[in-house]
């Protein structure tokens, strides 16, 4: 009876250690984790830990949106007000400014790039990223060439006015190598066609002469100082729309669409704009085509060879999204919650090699000489050189990409047709 008696106490001190343990969730995996617990009460929440981080990070990413499409409105509405001084009265310098304005307005269009291919308003039905950005364009459509007379600025018939109106209706719904507005179009109009030999290292040859109407000798003077104005016009309504579709001041436009997605959903579209600019449109079709082929007509900007400074602000645009960062032309930073603190909260090594590659990316591709169409004539005929060494590290980067969205159990789609 003794030896019963002292077992009892025993039993009852366990009993209250146990009882006084405290119960909770023991996995760190779980929403509920509570790292002060000792027993598990079998209470565990599983789901996305990280949904209030991807919530403020879809937000950064829509405020840094609405900032990038403000300053290229900015731009855009800069390059129409030299325009328009510049055909009232043509001079040299006056070209020379609305080439300068062209060059500015451009660059911050193309770091809105990262925006694309992320079923956005910029991809949406109304073709804005064909009307705004189309490239290559056929300038014979347009105006003379080095080759031919005509196009639609001499042709009559199928343009009676020139209009905004009736640009706008011949440019509804047709190929994309039939656009005859855009950036592009005013490029070719204030430069002119670049000559095919590379190797003159020149741009287009288009003068002041071809605006200004006390050359009797020139053909169809007005008619292509409307055709410019008219395009510079429609160029600041088309990126208009943009910006007011990401404006955190209305209630109705795509923003409020976009924040109201699931949160995967968000994360997947900003992931795959990423990985398509990365690979399919710069890597393929900026860099490695033109390099491939040796043909000035297949790079981006052929009349003004301003190629390297597009690739330079395409490859501006990823980088800006995946840090969140971005400081406007009138504004303080904007710095928020990005693709880079998300992944590297996750997974702090794959973290470190995408930070790593981008650097890598931006340097490479700021080392390109220019102009581009002389180096890509080079590497078509004697092998790899910068622009193949940008294109693999281009590559590489989007791979990485794709681990990042595997990360979140997220699948890329970056081929483009």
């Amino acid at each position: 009876m003794k030896k019963l008696s002292l077992v009892f106490p025993a039993i009852f001190v366990l009993v209250v250690i146990c009882s006084c343990a405290k119960e909770g969730c023991t996995d760190p995996e779980a929403l509920n984790y509570d790292k002060i617990a000792e027993r598990d009460d079998e209470s565990c929440r599983y789901g996305d830990k990280y949904k209030t981080q991807k919530k403020s990070l879809i937000r950064n990413h829509a405020t840094i949106a609405f900032a990038l499409y403000s300053d290229a409105l900015f731009q855009a509405t800069n390059l129409q007000r030299t325009i328009a001084t510049f055909v009232a009265e043509p001079s040299d310098d006056g070209l020379s400014e609305s080439r300068l304005a062209w060059r500015n307005a451009y660059f911050a269009y193309l770091q809105c790039e990262a925006l694309r291919f992320s079923k956005g308003p910029i991809d949406d039905d109304r073709e804005l990223s064909r009307l705004i950005g189309r490239w290559p364009i056929n300038h014979e459509l347009i105006d003379y060439t080095n080759a031919q007379t005509g196009g639609l600025i001499s042709d009559t018939s199928a343009l009676p006015n020139v209009t905004a109106g009736a640009l706008s209706a011949l440019n509804e719904n047709v190929e994309n190598n039939q656009t005859t507005v855009g950036f592009h179009a005013i490029e070719f109009l204030l430069w002119g066609q670049d000559d095919e030999d590379v190797s003159l290292l020149t741009t287009g040859n288009r003068t002041y002469l071809d605006y200004d109407d006390a050359d009797t000798s020139i053909l169809n003077i007005e008619r292509r100082a409307a055709y410019l104005s008219v395009c510079s016009e429609l160029l600041v309504r088309q990126i208009g729309i943009l910006a007011n579709e990401w404006d955190s001041a209305s209630s109705k436009n795509y923003r409020n669409e976009f924040l109201d997605l699931d949160v995967n959903l968000a994360l997947k579209n900003i992931l795959n704009g990423l990985g398509t600019l990365t690979k399919s449109e710069l890597a393929n079709r900026a860099l490695r085509k033109p390099a491939a082929s040796g043909s000035q007509k297949l790079e981006i900007s052929n009349f003004s060879d301003n190629t390297i400074t597009d690739v330079i602000a395409m490859s501006n645009s990823i980088e800006i999204f995946y840090r969140g960062k971005y400081t406007p032309l009138a504004a303080a930073e904007i710095e928020g919650k990005s693709v880079d603190d998300l992944i590297t909260e996750a997974n702090p090594e794959l973290a470190a090699l995408v930070d790593k590659k981008i650097i890598e990316s931006l340097e490479l591709v700021n080392a390109i000489p220019s102009p581009f169409d002389w180096q890509a004539s080079q590497e078509a005929e004697f092998g790899a050189g910068s622009i193949a060494k940008a294109v693999v590290a281009l590559d590489e980067l989007e791979e990485l990409l794709k681990e990042v969205a595997r990360e979140f159990e997220i699948g890329l789609e970056t081929d483009l047709p």
